[in-house]
């Protein structure tokens, strides 16, 4: 009983220990080639932002992001289109919202118009009504 116990106790601390050097959040100075969003936004809200992103348009972070050679994202990097059309579609949204859902305030803007407003979990968003209806 005492080996499992202490087998289960090492098995624990193995995993904390690998989480903590795999999930290690990126301090928010160290942020390269944000366009769109703040310089000096959290770790923690621009993960919140990018996990929006996948949902709203069901895709995974290699969607817009690139890999290197060892199959690790490469955040800064510009080298598929998809990205710069999402940096269009944060500019359109953010602008809509400004234009007509803002209400004196600065910070009073709501946040009427998302990407899943007309993306509904899909890379490309629906062109005509037919394709509209088909997704609910």
């Amino acid at each position: 009983m005492k080996n499992k116990t202490y087998l289960f106790t090492l098995l624990i601390c193995a995993a904390a220990g690998l989480l903590s050097t795999t999930l290690k959040p990126i301090p928010a100075d160290e942020f390269k080639n944000l366009q769109v969003l703040p310089k000096n936004i959290s770790a923690a809200e621009l993960d919140k932002i990018m996990d929006s992103f996948n949902e709203a348009l069901g895709v995974s972070c290699d969607y817009c992001h690139t890999k290197d050679t060892n199959k690790e994202l490469v955040f800064h990097l510009d080298d598929k289109p998809e990205k710069e059309t999402s940096r269009k579609m944060m500019r359109m949204t953010n602008e809509i919202n400004q234009k007509y859902f803002s209400f004196g305030d600065a910070d009073d803007i709501r946040k009427a118009v998302t990407c899943y407003t007309c993306h509904f979990e899909n890379p490309i968003p629906a062109v005509d009504s037919v394709s509209m209806k088909n997704r609910f």
